[in-house]
């Protein structure tokens, strides 16, 4: 009997536990394995990466043996996907301690450029609005940190992947704050430094109207036109029945304004081609995709058009769209599908979101992650994210210097003139 060692039950609780965590924990590093490679796989623009390398690989393997648990892997998906600085791409589930969404929870737009990182725009409605910050103000500090430091924090040191573009997102990012925190930002303008502390849009709603689309008319240089401004509601298959009771009550105008500046949320197709199908009177392209992969995999290119078909009765009068940095996704087609079935264009750059995206489950942990995998054109082949409006301003969401709201009143004007 000697040569025989007893074990007991917690001995074998204990073994059998530590066997399942060793499990878990090889699930969750498998996963970020197959993220990788679906990256490297599938995301539509490596062109935007020296010698078309994305760099996921090289600057977030190392990572891998220390994950341990699920909010390990989101946050390594979140580092992955800040990478590929593309807001579009982003994981379904998040951290108590998260950035904030870009553009859907920000309320700055920022841009690295060569005096700094300035503010672009001013989210209508928004804390920073509220607090008096201005398109043109530039940002000196963000959490606690001067802004070039706090920028290369985030990123990491990566030489060959640090650009203009990717400093950029990550100011945004930090600007639109953590989920939890108080946002404590540095600006300069006009001689004067500042520093304001702002909640995050997670703890502060909008002002804004409640309903899926405000709908009024307004006497224009002697005509009366409709104005429809969409509150983020692109993603609700009750707008369409919201829009064409709206277009009803619209039907006597002399012509159509449709704000889509409050669109960061983006939307579905369904609801961009339900209202696009009012202002066709045949079937109609109004946008081109990309398939990267199979040209990268197969040699062999895919390309398609989509088209928008007729429903209903056709509002046939001049129609003018407004979009900003805050139109997004859906609300970035939907400007570019007006442009191509001949609406006037009126506003400033837009969110410049990536393609479109897909989303993909991890195998062993289930964790969705949503990857920009298409590239989206307009119909003349101008890649969505580069398309600017044909009435270009500085900044499209802040009023103007003179309280106006000059996107708007060139959109009347041109509906005036034609």
């Amino acid at each position: 009997m000697s040569g025989l060692t007893l074990v007991s039950s917690n001995d074998m609780s204990n073994w059998g536990q530590s066997q399942a965590d060793q499990r878990y924990r090889y699930g969750v590093q498998s996963d970020a394995y197959a993220l990788l490679d679906l990256i490297e796989n599938r995301f539509a623009y490596a062109e935007r990466f020296p010698n078309w390398i994305v760099p996921v690989r090289s600057e977030l393997q190392a990572q891998i043996p220390y994950l341990q648990g699920r909010n390990d892997l989101v946050r390594f998906c979140q580092n992955a996907f800040h990478a590929l600085f593309d807001h579009h791409s982003i994981t379904e589930i998040g951290l108590l301690d998260d950035y904030a969404l870009v553009p859907s929870f920000a309320d700055l737009w920022v841009e690295k450029t060569p005096s700094g990182y300035q503010i672009m725009d001013v989210r209508r409605g928004s804390p920073a609005l509220q607090a008096g910050i201005r398109p043109g103000t530039m940002i000196t500090s963000l959490e606690g940190k001067p802004i070039e430091q706090a920028v290369a924090d985030f990123i990491g040191y990566y030489p060959y992947a640090l650009n203009d573009e990717r400093r950029a997102y990550a100011a945004r990012v930090m600007a639109a704050g953590r989920k939890g925190w108080v946002r404590r930002i540095g600006l300069f303008c006009d001689g004067l430094h500042w520093t304001v502390e702002l909640p995050t849009l997670y703890h502060w709603r909008l002002k804004r109207d409640t309903n899926l689309i405000s709908v009024r008319s307004v006497s224009h240089l002697g005509r009366r036109f409709g104005i429809m401004r969409f509150n983020d509601s692109l993603g609700y298959n009750e707008t369409v029945q919201a829009f064409d009771y709206a277009l009803n009550t619209l039907s006597g105008v002399d012509g159509l304004v449709l704000d889509l500046r409050d669109t960061a949320g983006g939307g579905t197709a369904l609801v961009a081609r339900g209202i696009l199908s009012r202002f066709v009177s045949a079937p109609t392209v109004y946008q081109r995709h990309e398939l990267p992969s199979d040209e990268r995999d197969f040699g062999v290119r895919r390309t398609w058009n989509e088209e928008v078909t007729p429903r209903g009765w056709t509002f046939n009068r001049p129609v003018s769209v407004i979009s900003g940095r805050w139109t997004a996704s859906m609300g970035e087609g939907l400007t570019v599908g007006f442009d191509a079935i001949g609406a006037g264009t009126f506003g400033t750059d837009m969110a410049r979101l990536l393609g479109g995206i897909s989303n993909h489950k991890l195998p062993e942990t289930d964790i969705t992650v949503k990857l920009t995998t298409e590239k989206l054109f307009h119909v003349d082949g101008t890649p969505r994210e580069q398309f600017r409006p044909r009435g270009y301003f500085n900044y499209a969401d802040a009023p103007g210097e003179d309280g106006q709201d000059g996107p708007m009143n060139a959109a009347l004007d041109y509906l005036s003139q034609h």
